[in-house]
């Protein structure tokens, strides 16, 4: 058999089990040349590639890099335009099962696109992405490098920061009402990764509501806070007027761009890199 058919089949072997049945298998993907993506992180992941012009369409938030800011709209939070989409004839469409609606990701089946769904839901799983979609759009190789370079990264992080002295802290997502990332959380992933121990355990649900109150009682050693889009999470919550909080007497409340920590690209390294400085500086206090 031809050495270059041998490699194609090879790949389109892998592709399937990679991906599974439920997403499509192209045997020629170069020709995937009309993408919409509807969710930030794949809009990421799509630039990393090297195939970001190739995006006719996207959500909102989806904001990096910067040439993304140009990708018209088709959706966000609320729904997404499913008419406007079949306008646009794309030739993928990479949907979000954590963000885009069953519905929504059924009925764009039933209109014959071929459809890719993204599911990350571990921090091995950004390298997994970028391998499956590298394949879908032609740049295997690309791909096969930047997962590496993801996965290395990875481990060095963990090596460094795993197994050091553990930090007691506490991830609050919203402020009216206090709502926090417990550690059955994918995002505790970040922060278990570093040394931290969140001090809302297994048996609370992933994403709590507590009261200050219960927060005082479990005394976490830091505060990590993310950002979104300039919402002041501090609003509503004011946690000096708690000095009995290890993290509030001592200083250790931290602000930190949620995007990276939020999204499953390859910033999400960068995320989890601050993540790990901060709980860092505790300790050395």
């Amino acid at each position: 058999m031809n050495v270059n058919i041998t490699a194609v089949m090879i790949c389109i072997l892998f592709f399937t089990a990679l991906v599974g049945a439920a997403n499509p298998v192209f045997t020629n993907p170069i020709r995937t040349q009309r993408i919409v993506a509807l969710s930030p992180h794949a809009v990421e992941l799509l630039f990393s590639l090297g195939v970001g012009d190739r995006i006719v369409a996207t959500t909102e938030y989806a904001d990096f890099p910067e040439a993304a800011l140009q990708i018209p709209r088709v959706g966000g939070y609320h729904g997404i335009s499913l008419e406007r989409i079949l306008e646009l004839q794309p030739d993928l469409v990479i949907v979000w099962k954590g963000g885009n609606s069953d519905s929504d990701i059924k009925r764009l089946k039933k209109m014959g696109l071929n459809v890719y769904e993204s599911y990350p839901e571990k921090l091995e799983q950004v390298g997994d992405e970028l391998l499956q979609l590298g394949l879908l759009v032609g740049k295997g190789k690309r791909a096969r490098e930047l997962s590496e370079r993801f996965y290395q990264r990875l481990k060095k992080l963990r090596r460094i920061y795993g197994a050091r002295q553990p930090v007691r802290f506490f991830y609050q997502i919203w402020a009216q009402p206090l709502r926090a990332m417990a550690a059955g959380s994918w995002i505790n992933e970040l922060a278990s990764g570093c040394g931290g121990v969140n001090v809302l355990d297994s048996t609370y649900p992933d994403y709590p509501e507590v009261s200050l109150e219960s927060i005082l009682l479990l005394e976490p050693a830091a505060i990590l806070q993310p950002t979104q889009h300039g919402a002041d999470l501090l609003v509503g919550v004011n946690w000096q007027d708690w000095p009995e909080i290890p993290a509030v007497k001592n200083q250790h409340i931290y602000q930190i761009n949620g995007d990276i920590l939020h999204r499953f690209s390859l910033r999400i390294l960068d995320g989890m890199e601050v993540v790990c400085e901060r709980l860092d500086r505790v300790r050395k206090q």
